[in-house]
Protein backbone atom coordinates (compact mmCIF):
# COMPACT_ATOMS: atom_id res chain seq x y z
CA UNK A 1 0.00 0.00 0.00
CA UNK A 2 2.97 2.19 0.69
CA UNK A 3 4.15 1.69 -2.77
CA UNK A 4 0.68 2.74 -4.56
CA UNK A 5 0.85 5.87 -2.22
CA UNK A 6 4.15 6.95 -3.57
CA UNK A 7 2.76 6.40 -6.72
CA UNK A 8 -0.05 8.37 -6.45
CA UNK A 9 1.58 11.56 -4.38
CA UNK A 10 4.97 11.16 -7.36
CA UNK A 11 1.85 11.29 -10.13
CA UNK A 12 -0.05 14.51 -8.21
CA UNK A 13 2.91 16.18 -8.02
CA UNK A 14 4.38 15.69 -11.69
CA UNK A 15 0.39 16.87 -13.02
CA UNK A 16 1.12 19.58 -10.24
CA UNK A 17 4.59 20.43 -11.72
CA UNK A 18 3.62 20.50 -15.99
CA UNK A 19 0.19 22.55 -15.14
CA UNK A 20 2.31 24.88 -13.55
CA UNK A 21 5.37 24.79 -16.46
CA UNK A 22 1.91 25.29 -18.56
CA UNK A 23 1.35 27.86 -17.44
CA UNK A 24 4.76 29.74 -17.21
CA UNK A 25 5.31 28.30 -20.94
CA UNK A 26 1.52 30.02 -21.81
CA UNK A 27 2.62 33.62 -20.07
CA UNK A 28 6.35 33.37 -22.20
CA UNK A 29 4.40 32.89 -25.25
CA UNK A 30 1.80 35.81 -24.37
CA UNK A 31 4.54 38.29 -23.92
CA UNK A 32 6.51 37.26 -26.25
CA UNK A 33 3.83 37.78 -28.91
CA UNK A 34 3.04 41.49 -26.90
CA UNK A 35 6.64 42.31 -26.99
CA UNK A 36 6.70 41.70 -30.84
CA UNK A 37 3.38 43.37 -32.24
CA UNK A 38 3.45 46.17 -29.95
CA UNK A 39 4.89 50.31 -31.70
CA UNK A 40 5.33 51.59 -28.29
CA UNK A 41 8.35 53.96 -28.08
CA UNK A 42 10.06 54.47 -24.92
CA UNK A 43 11.98 57.98 -24.59
CA UNK A 44 14.53 58.56 -22.52
CA UNK A 45 14.90 61.81 -21.38
CA UNK A 46 18.61 62.64 -20.40
CA UNK A 47 19.59 62.93 -17.39
CA UNK A 48 17.38 66.18 -15.82
CA UNK A 49 18.53 68.12 -12.94
CA UNK A 50 15.05 69.44 -11.67
CA UNK A 51 11.44 69.04 -12.17
CA UNK A 52 10.19 69.80 -15.58
CA UNK A 53 6.67 70.07 -16.69
CA UNK A 54 4.20 70.62 -19.92
CA UNK A 55 1.23 72.04 -20.63
CA UNK A 56 -1.00 73.04 -23.84
CA UNK A 57 0.77 76.91 -22.84
CA UNK A 58 4.41 76.05 -22.72
CA UNK A 59 7.39 74.89 -20.18
CA UNK A 60 8.72 75.21 -16.91
CA UNK A 61 11.54 77.31 -16.63
CA UNK A 62 13.86 74.53 -16.02
CA UNK A 63 12.81 72.74 -18.87
CA UNK A 64 13.55 75.50 -21.16
CA UNK A 65 17.06 75.33 -19.06
CA UNK A 66 17.89 71.70 -19.60
CA UNK A 67 17.17 72.33 -23.69
CA UNK A 68 18.96 75.49 -24.15
CA UNK A 69 21.80 73.53 -22.22
CA UNK A 70 21.97 70.49 -24.66
CA UNK A 71 21.51 72.61 -27.73
CA UNK A 72 24.11 75.00 -26.80
CA UNK A 73 27.27 72.64 -27.34
CA UNK A 74 25.82 71.69 -30.64
CA UNK A 75 25.85 75.44 -31.87
CA UNK A 76 28.65 76.95 -30.31
CA UNK A 77 31.33 74.05 -29.02
CA UNK A 78 32.48 73.48 -32.81
CA UNK A 79 35.69 72.52 -35.22
CA UNK A 80 35.61 72.40 -38.38
CA UNK A 81 35.36 68.50 -38.65
CA UNK A 82 32.25 68.32 -36.57
CA UNK A 83 29.88 71.30 -37.85
CA UNK A 84 27.69 69.26 -40.78
CA UNK A 85 27.30 66.88 -37.93
CA UNK A 86 25.61 69.14 -35.39
CA UNK A 87 24.01 71.08 -38.14
CA UNK A 88 22.42 67.65 -39.42
CA UNK A 89 21.59 66.84 -35.71
CA UNK A 90 20.40 70.55 -35.11
CA UNK A 91 18.33 71.32 -38.02
CA UNK A 92 15.56 68.49 -36.52
CA UNK A 93 14.85 70.28 -33.96
CA UNK A 94 14.00 73.21 -35.33
CA UNK A 95 10.80 74.78 -36.03
CA UNK A 96 9.43 74.82 -39.51
CA UNK A 97 6.66 77.63 -38.84
CA UNK A 98 8.14 80.09 -40.58
CA UNK A 99 11.10 79.07 -43.31
CA UNK A 100 12.97 81.78 -41.90
CA UNK A 101 14.31 80.32 -38.52
CA UNK A 102 15.89 77.08 -40.88
CA UNK A 103 17.32 79.33 -43.79
CA UNK A 104 19.46 81.67 -40.57
CA UNK A 105 20.62 78.65 -38.96
CA UNK A 106 21.52 76.65 -42.17
CA UNK A 107 23.51 80.43 -43.25
CA UNK A 108 25.19 80.44 -39.30
CA UNK A 109 26.37 77.40 -39.90
CA UNK A 110 27.64 77.83 -43.19
CA UNK A 111 29.25 80.85 -42.88
CA UNK A 112 30.67 79.04 -39.70
CA UNK A 113 31.88 76.32 -41.54
CA UNK A 114 33.58 78.17 -44.14
CA UNK A 115 35.23 80.54 -41.33
CA UNK A 116 36.03 77.72 -39.35
CA UNK A 117 37.66 75.87 -42.07
CA UNK A 118 40.25 78.83 -43.38
CA UNK A 119 41.80 79.86 -39.78
CA UNK A 120 41.48 76.21 -38.81
CA UNK A 121 39.01 77.62 -35.99
CA UNK A 122 37.60 75.76 -33.00
CA UNK A 123 35.21 77.17 -30.04
CA UNK A 124 33.78 76.02 -26.67
CA UNK A 125 31.24 77.75 -25.12
CA UNK A 126 31.72 77.21 -21.36
CA UNK A 127 27.68 78.55 -19.80
CA UNK A 128 28.36 80.12 -16.59
CA UNK A 129 24.05 81.41 -16.59
CA UNK A 130 21.26 80.86 -17.87
CA UNK A 131 18.02 83.24 -17.52
CA UNK A 132 14.45 81.81 -19.00
CA UNK A 133 11.11 83.48 -19.82
CA UNK A 134 8.78 80.84 -19.96
CA UNK A 135 6.35 83.29 -21.26
CA UNK A 136 8.45 84.08 -24.54
CA UNK A 137 9.86 81.10 -24.36
CA UNK A 138 13.13 82.74 -24.99
CA UNK A 139 16.96 81.50 -22.83
CA UNK A 140 19.72 84.20 -22.50
CA UNK A 141 23.00 82.07 -22.05
CA UNK A 142 25.73 84.07 -20.37
CA UNK A 143 28.91 82.62 -20.35
CA UNK A 144 32.80 82.76 -21.36
CA UNK A 145 33.12 81.69 -25.11
CA UNK A 146 37.10 80.35 -25.96
CA UNK A 147 38.09 80.18 -28.69
CA UNK A 148 41.25 78.40 -30.53
CA UNK A 149 43.13 79.37 -33.74
CA UNK A 150 45.20 76.34 -35.03
CA UNK A 151 48.07 75.30 -33.00
CA UNK A 152 49.32 78.76 -30.95
CA UNK A 153 46.23 81.02 -30.87
CA UNK A 154 43.75 81.25 -28.30
CA UNK A 155 41.11 83.72 -27.32
CA UNK A 156 38.62 84.16 -24.47
CA UNK A 157 35.83 86.70 -24.33
CA UNK A 158 32.81 86.81 -22.00
CA UNK A 159 29.38 86.49 -24.73
CA UNK A 160 25.72 86.72 -24.69
CA UNK A 161 23.43 84.22 -26.70
CA UNK A 162 19.82 84.35 -27.14
CA UNK A 163 17.77 81.41 -27.80
CA UNK A 164 14.06 81.33 -28.84
CA UNK A 165 11.56 78.48 -29.00
CA UNK A 166 7.89 77.82 -29.94
CA UNK A 167 6.10 75.22 -28.47
CA UNK A 168 4.32 73.36 -31.01
CA UNK A 169 2.46 70.25 -31.04
CA UNK A 170 3.90 68.68 -28.09
CA UNK A 171 7.54 70.27 -29.20
CA UNK A 172 9.94 72.58 -28.04
CA UNK A 173 11.42 73.78 -31.23
CA UNK A 174 14.16 75.98 -31.55
CA UNK A 175 13.49 79.29 -33.62
CA UNK A 176 16.37 81.57 -33.74
CA UNK A 177 20.15 81.52 -31.88
CA UNK A 178 21.64 85.05 -31.61
CA UNK A 179 24.91 86.59 -30.62
CA UNK A 180 23.66 89.31 -28.05
CA UNK A 181 25.63 92.57 -27.58
CA UNK A 182 26.97 92.23 -23.25
CA UNK A 183 24.52 94.42 -21.29
CA UNK A 184 26.11 97.09 -19.88
CA UNK A 185 28.93 97.86 -22.46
Amino acid sequence: MTARANIETVARQRNIFMLLAIISITASLLCAVKMITSHERIIMVPGLNQEVWTDSKGVSPSYLEEVAAMYIPLLLDLDHTSIDWKKEHLLSHVSQSDIKYMQKLAEYFAATKEKYSKFSLSTHFAIKKLETNSKQLTVKAYGQLISRFGEKGFDSSPAVYGLSFEWLGGKLLLKEFVKLHQEGK
